[in-house]
């Protein structure tokens, strides 16, 4: 497929990165860096956040940012002109948008890996729903499913103790087509050490479904604000101090 290299501007940040033109690929760019799907900064707790980060950092570890559903790596660069110091893990289980991903986010200390967030580490095919690049979903291999179409599910328990003596965590983005109602359903015990979660929600795209609700549930006793932008919601704890990593 034909690719277009764009340069694009992002704060004090200036990188080229490659599109499939007359794709989904070009809204993509107008979300994350037109309208600014992703920045921390408008939130009125940011001060707070800084504070964190800067307390957090005395532990000599860097921050832990996983991004899920990561398309063509955008929102990964963008995260990481945020908090340039930290570890990005960017999941992306379509192989197309795995391969710009890949190219994309060259140089960044952005980790990307050709899988799928789940609940539990497992086979899953990719479904290509035929709304575009972004729309693509998972869901659990069967026993007939041809292997040449499977990824394996990593879940965010086994990132964050594969990185846990360098970087601790910071913010997990979740954007992965409804695969949200698996992944809050069991083996949460993430969510308690995560000072920001950012997830889209798809209720409105897989009506009567209850894909939300397993995150409302997962969530609605825990001490953290519910923020809204736009298509994501931005859950952020409210004990970051007992989140900070022992010096």
């Amino acid at each position: 497929m034909h690719l277009e290299s764009m340069t694009i501007s992002y704060g004090q940040s200036v990188r080229e990165i490659f599109v499939r033109p007359n794709t989904s690929d070009t809204e993509v760019v107008g979300q994350i860096f037109v309208d600014k799907a992703f920045d921390i900064s408008r939130l009125k707790r940011v001060g707070e956040l800084k504070a964190f980060l800067s307390k957090a950092r005395q532990s000599r570890k860097r921050p832990l940012i996983i991004d899920a559903g990561a398309n063509i790596g955008l929102t990964s660069i963008y995260l990481a002109a945020q908090c340039q110091d930290a570890l990005i893990v960017a999941i992306e289980p379509e192989p197309s948008n795995f391969a710009l991903l890949f190219n994309n986010v060259h140089g960044l200390q952005v980790l990307p890996i050709p899988c799928a967030l789940a609940a539990t580490p497992h086979q899953a095919i990719v479904v290509d729903t035929g709304e575009g690049f972004w729309a693509f979903q998972t869901k659990e291999a069967g026993p007939t499913d041809d292997s040449q179409y499977t990824v394996d599910c990593i879940t965010v328990n086994e990132i964050f103790a594969e990185h846990e003596e360098e970087a601790f965590p910071f913010i997990v983005k979740i954007d992965i087509e409804g695969g949200e109602k698996e992944l809050f359903k069991k083996n949460i015990e993430w969510i308690r050490k995560t000072p920001i979660i950012i997830v889209e929600l798809h209720d409105w795209m897989l009506p009567r479904q209850k894909v939300a609700l397993p995150f409302l549930k997962a969530i609605a006793d825990l001490d953290r604000d519910f923020v809204h932008f736009g298509e994501n919601i931005f859950s952020i704890a409210n004990n970051l101090d007992e989140l900070l990593p022992r010096l």
